[in-house]
């Protein structure tokens, strides 16, 4: 093999103004960049769902459920919510 060849396959594929990157790297950002989507994605769904079923605990208050019982379930479900709005928060300024 001749020294012009084995530079040949040694070389970077890019460069870029942050240095060096290659195929390689660019490939895995965009898989990341996927997987951060469908992160993205289900973290939005679970949040739909979970706001969605805040109108349940008025109906199990209706039901005859106790007002206290009640209302511990909504808070908690709040602050489920709350922790899913600061993980799609993440997941979105990490795209």
């Amino acid at each position: 093999m001749t020294l012009a060849a084995a530079f040949a396959l040694t070389a970077p594929l890019s460069l870029s103004d942050t240095g060096l990157s290659t195929g390689y790297q660019q490939t895995v950002a965009a898989e990341s960049s996927v997987d951060g989507m469908k992160r993205l994605n289900l973290i939005i769904k679970k949040l739909r769902d979970a706001m969605g079923s805040m109108k349940d605990f008025d109906e199990l208050e209706k039901a005859g459920l106790n007002k206290k019982d009640v209302d511990r379930m909504r808070q908690a479900m709040e602050s489920k919510i709350r922790q899913m709005m600061e993980d799609a928060i993440y997941a979105i300024r990490s795209l």
